[in-house]
Parts: C-alpha cells; structure tokens; sequence
C-alpha cells in the first residue's frame, strides 16, 4: 500500500519566496492509499479542513503521520492507517508556531520536527504521542531538514544560519558536530539503516555521503543538476526533492537531469553502478524504495499533473497506479507487516 497526498489548484500553480515564508497559490489537499500493485483505484482517506500533506507511515504500519493546518499554523497529526482515530500531536505545545515536517527513529518511539516562529525553525523531539516536547538546540540559530538516526540518541540537520552545513546533535551526550564545515549548501540528511553514513545533497544538484562521525566525506555523481520538485515553471520555491536510501543499506535512488529531463536513477553506496531507470518525455521526482527494496515508486507528469508510478528497482516498464484531477505531491509506502 501506498499513502499520498493529492494536491488541487485552480490556474497555475506557483510559488514565491517572502520574509518569513512562502506565499502560494491557494491550493487543497488530501491524502488517498492506493495498492502498489494497482489492484484497486486510489481511495480518498482524510483531510483536516480541506488539507493534509507529508504523509508516512509509523514503523509499524498502524499509523500515517502527517502535516496539516489548524487554527492558522500548521501542526503534525496522526491517524490509523484506515483513517480512523485523528489526533493532533502538536496542537497543545507551547508556545504557539508553525510545527511541521517529521522523521521517526526506527522504533518508532520519537519523532523529531521543526517549530517555526517568525522566521526561525528549531529542530524539536517529541514521543510518538506528541509528549515531551523539546528543542534540541535551542541557541544555534536557524536550522531544520531534520533526521532522526535509527537508535533515536541523535539528530542530523541543515543549519541554515552557517550556509547550510549538515551537523549532528548527540541527544545523550549533548554533543553538536559540525559533519560538513566546507561544504555549504547541503540539504536533507538521511541515515543509512545502520546509523554509520548520511546521505544529503547540495544546492549544486549532486548527491553526497559523509560518516556520522565526520569521516569519509564523498561526492558520489557529477552534474545531476536536480534540487527541488516543482509543480509548474512558476513554482519558484519548490520543495526539496533528495535522494532515497534503500532499506538494506546498499543502494540510493535519485533523480538525475538526462537531456533536459529529470530521470529515476540508482546506485550504490559508495556512487558505483549508477544506472538510469526511466527515460520518459515527461519530468520525474520524489523516488522512493519499496520496504523489500524490489520496487520503487515516484511521480511524473502526465498532462497538467505528476501521478504515481511503480517499477521494478532494478529496471523495467513502470506502471501508472493514479489519473487522479491533482497533482500526487508526497508519497511513502506502508512498512511490511513483520516490520
């Protein structure tokens, strides 16, 4: 099963930074499931006042985390994966902000995400039932693009107020380490399962790699040219579109810019193999890996809109799992039930 939230608009969709934030066009959104296998039509399965985006799946599969509206801030909210038994997580924390964007550690236990207040995020922790808030780092500034490692005992994120370098706050030690001092512009860190390396990307469109303890730092492709997913050429903003680490560890899946064209691509760990997977007419973005890593899913355009794809990780013909009037925007499998 596949989660996704659908975005709807009216004329062109677009985007353009301002203090503070960014102002978009007026949009709605929901979140639908649709099986990986295509075997049953997409389902509409919740919203909260007409929006809800960002979904994921607890590790356990019983619950779809994601971000919506509420009293004018967006907040993090819950349901089961049936839809049922909505909470909003975020709703009673203090004082009032913007709470938005979540990594869960591996057992599901913590949840880290941003608090925006006029125009400062923080990363914060909380339990997976939205108890024991906390800033992690309360005077360094601006930072955010957080990531929560798999044991849950530290954070990786983008600090923004040092140019985007990626640094590791240790929640146990209260260590703060700065993993990319000369390497400015680096985006979404990710773990790989074993906690050892993380994965980012630069401004400079490329995919990188560096130890969780600063060591081995590695550029791993040349000019894949891609940053953000965008909705329209007018979506100047966009939003950040990184790579994805399969669940054993040993491949990452990316998008690449092949003759003017954004393509699904993989490679190894260490930037090896690096294999084009898709070679459409029509743009790709927001890739990610089935739990058993034998498929991936992303979006591409089909007329106005991107939808929903599927195709075997190692190559194949995709197969269109949505034609739905909107654009499929976030996506996230559901974990395996032994998960």
């Amino acid at each position: 099963m596949i989660v996704f939230s659908l975005r709807q608009w009216e004329g062109e969709y677009a985007t353009s930074d301002v203090p503070g934030g960014v102002a978009a066009t007026p949009f709605t959104s929901a979140l639908y499931v649709v099986p990986a296998d295509g075997s049953a039509p997409p389902r509409r399965l919740i919203d909260v006042g007409g929006r809800a985006d960002a979904p994921a799946y607890t590790p356990d599969g019983q619950f779809i985390v994601f971000q919506a509206p509420a009293d004018g801030q967006a907040q993090i909210f819950r349901c089961r994966a049936d839809g049922s038994d909505l909470r909003n997580l975020t709703g009673a924390h203090q004082p009032p902000a913007d709470r938005f964007g979540r990594s869960m550690s591996r057992d599901g236990r913590r949840l880290a995400f941003i608090v925006h207040e006029g125009q400062i995020g923080r990363v914060a922790i909380m339990n997976a039932d939205g108890s024991d808030p906390f800033l992690i780092a309360p005077d360094i500034g601006y930072h955010y693009m957080a990531e929560i490692s798999p044991d849950g005992q530290s954070v990786a994120f983008a600090h923004t107020a040092r140019g985007y370098v990626i640094c590791l706050k240790h929640l146990d030690t209260g260590e703060l380490r700065t993993l990319t001092p000369d390497l400015p512009e680096s985006f979404c860190p990710q773990f790989t399962p074993d906690g050892k390396t993380l994965v980012f990307f630069r401004r400079d469109g490329d995919v990188y790699s560096v130890g969780a303890d600063a060591s081995n730092l590695r550029r791993l492709t040349t000019g894949s040219q891609h940053v953000e997913f965008r909705l329209s050429p007018r979506d100047q903003h966009g939003s950040s579109d990184p790579p994805a680490i399969s669940p054993d560890g040993a491949r990452i899946a990316y998008i690449a810019v092949r003759d003017g064209v954004e393509q699904v691509h993989t490679m190894r760990l260490d930037g090896s193999q690096q294999t084009q997977l898709t070679f459409g007419p029509q743009p790709c973005g927001r890739v990610t890996w089935s739990p058993d890593g034998t498929r991936l899913a992303f979006v591409s355009w089909t007329g106005r809109y991107p939808q929903l794809f599927v195709m075997p990780a190692d190559g194949g013909t995709p197969r269109q799992l949505t034609d739905l009037p909107g654009a499929v925007h976030w996506l996230a499998w559901r974990p395996n039930p032994s998960h």
